[in-house]
């Protein structure tokens, strides 16, 4: 009978955990269509980025008001079709207690950083 018990109790924790409450986030709509790059494409895009004079300079100024680069991987590439195909990356910048602020180019050119909003 204690077995059961165990048994029971831990499928029941188990259910709780897998079970959520039905109050899930939405996101908002922007009505934009967009779409990421990946692989190959990605890569190419964002060398040449970090191989730019904007970026060096923005990545600079970053730095200096406290932020960190940790590199390339965690930069996001999209291409907004609703503005002429504009070409939007996303960098992360990391602050001293790890809050991320995301630096943003669009074209090529800085457009400036923001605190990531999470959902």
């Amino acid at each position: 009978m204690k077995k059961l018990f165990t048994v029971i109790s831990g499928l029941v924790i188990a259910g709780s955990l897998f079970v959520t409450s039905g109050n899930t986030a939405k996101a908002s709509e922007c009505g934009c269509d967009t779409s990421p790059i990946l692989g190959a494409e990605k890569n190419k895009i964002v060398a040449n980025l970090i191989s730019s004079l904007e970026f060096k300079e923005a990545k600079q100024s970053i730095k200096y008001e406290g932020f960190s680069w940790k590199g390339v991987k965690n930069i996001e590439v999209i291409v907004n079709h609703t503005h002429d195909d504009a070409l939007m990356i996303g960098v992360p910048f990391y602050n001293q207690d790890e809050s991320i602020e995301m630096a943003v180019f669009i074209n090529g050119h800085f457009m400036g950083h923001n605190p990531l909003e999470e959902e």
